[in-house]
């Protein structure tokens, strides 16, 4: 068998990695198009949109975060 060169197997690993990613953006958009999966999403990066963040309660309503 024959050995394989780092970069050929660099080279595969990102096709790879690129013809997962197209496959994932592609089932995100069948879905959508479904209605399984909202049109906007509300997250940046994994966090969590402003609206779901909860404060401790040791910050009383009104009062200026710093």
């Amino acid at each position: 068998m024959a050995s394989r060169r780092p970069e050929t197997i660099a080279k595969r690993e990102k096709e790879q990695a690129r013809r997962e990613k197209r496959e994932r953006k592609q089932a995100k958009k069948d879905a959508r198009a479904l209605g399984e999966v909202p049109a906007t999403d509300e997250t940046v990066d994994g966090e969590l949109p402003l609206d779901d963040v909860q404060l401790g309660s040791d910050v009383a309503v009104g009062e200026p975060l710093d």
